[in-house]
């Protein structure tokens, strides 16, 4: 009897090493994050691109006489004195106004800026007062409040002409001055300029 060769060993062998994947899952997340944010960063800029620019940062009055607050005295129709008078100044209406002496000027404003109210189609200037101004415009606007017209009038007069002659109902306090008179966004933004020089 032919002696037969024993069957092949099938038994279990050792398997192959198995590769670590970790290095290459977490290249595989960096380079997916790199094209996010990529991606991301393209998107911004182009929507910055793509939209009109802003209206000019604020900025304050180039000189202290560029702004004055005085207490308007009277008001009358009629031209102008020529020379320029330090009591009697117009308006672009052609209105005169005599007024008291400069209760307030542009050293005390801090900041100079064409603004407008969400939902109003006008627009108007903003001036922020430091904390000196704040308290003597406050004070001004509560001693305006209680006289009647035209002694409740405060006239904001711009390099020699009054921008705006408001009638003051009561104090103002908290710094923040509003220059209004249904101006556009250019006629603001004018107004704002002649201030700032």
């Amino acid at each position: 009897m032919a002696q037969q060769s024993p069957p092949p060993y099938y038994g279990m062998q050792p398997a192959p090493p198995k590769r670590n994947r970790g290095p290459l899952i977490l290249a595989g997340v960096l380079v997916l994050v790199l094209i996010a944010v990529l991606t991301v960063g393209g998107v911004l800029l182009y929507q910055r691109q793509d939209q009109p620019a802003s209206t000019p940062p604020a900025t304050k009055p180039s000189t202290p006489d560029a702004v004055e607050f005085r207490r308007v005295l009277k008001t009358e129709p009629g031209q102008c004195p020529s020379p320029a008078s330090d009591t009697v100044v117009c308006d672009a209406a052609g209105i005169r106004y005599t007024v008291g002496k400069v209760e307030l000027d542009g050293t005390h404003v801090t900041e100079v800026k064409a603004a407008q109210n969400e939902g109003d189609p006008t627009w108007h200037v903003m001036l922020n007062l430091d904390s000196e101004g704040a308290e003597t415009f406050g004070r001004l606007t509560r001693e305006l409040s209680t006289q009647n017209p035209p002694l409740n009038q405060l006239a904001i007069v711009v390099r020699g002409q009054v921008a705006a002659a408001p009638t003051v109902q009561s104090a103002i306090p908290g710094g923040q001055v509003q220059i209004s008179s249904n101006y556009t966004k250019k006629t603001a933004e004018d107004l704002a300029h002649q201030i700032t020089g």
